[in-house]
């Protein structure tokens, strides 16, 4: 993850700490101290994560010279008067968009969900709330791609659908669903050894892992 301030990168951190510390605020309308000395050093006793906590928190400050977690009514925020743009709230807005049935723009809903995401959730980092949130991403993720690759068929286009069964394996590929779409749709496009090696593919990775099909 990165951060932009007036189209400028962000890069003067000083460690990881304060910038994981802006994506979990980011992540939450407000939040106690307590729950993020909780999710950044549990193994820390309650005094001594407060303390580290207010050093990162003005590392976070010094690094966009300003202010911005504020503390009200015994909770933190992101400062309101920060004009944000979140890719990862945008990608949850479309996802729930793409949900409500009743939407009459659900398929670009589900289309602005694929376009935004870039890959598993703060990659790099294997804290809980990381994995917490790295998981539903890209849960979301494969949701809209099983959505559009149905649109696509529907349309007559089964080409484009294939190619967005084979980006869903790429997140799952042991998926049986995805795994016989693909199989069935090169066979539908005529490319019958195509759907063969796809499974001798598979047979070569079970083996691997000591599965069946």
């Amino acid at each position: 993850g990165f951060v932009l301030m007036d189209n400028e990168y962000i890069d003067a951190w000083e460690r990881h700490f304060p910038r994981l510390l802006f994506f979990f605020a980011l992540d939450r309308p407000v939040v106690p101290r307590s729950d993020i000395c909780r999710a950044f050093w549990p193994e820390l006793n309650a005094e001594q994560a407060v303390n580290v906590f207010h050093v990162t928190k003005r590392r976070l400050h010094k690094a966009l010279d300003i202010d911005v977690l504020v503390h009200e009514d015994g909770y933190y925020r992101v400062n309101p008067v920060l004009s944000i743009y979140y890719d990862v709230m945008e990608f949850v807005k479309a996802l729930m968009a793409g949900r409500d049935e009743e939407n009459p723009d659900r398929v670009d809903a589900w289309q602005k969900a694929i376009d935004l995401y870039r890959g598993p959730f703060l990659q790099g980092h294997d804290d809980a709330w990381i994995q917490e949130r790295r998981i539903d991403f890209r849960a979301g993720y494969i949701e809209a791609l099983t959505f559009m690759s149905q649109v696509w068929e529907d349309r007559g286009r089964p080409e484009q659908s294939l190619a967005l069964f084979q980006k869903a394996l790429l997140e799952d590929y042991q998926n049986e669903y995805f795994l016989r779409e693909v199989m069935r749709l090169f066979t539908l496009l005529g490319r019958r050894s195509e759907a063969a090696g796809h499974y001798q593919q598979l047979l070569n990775h079970l083996r691997k892992v000591k599965l069946q099909p």
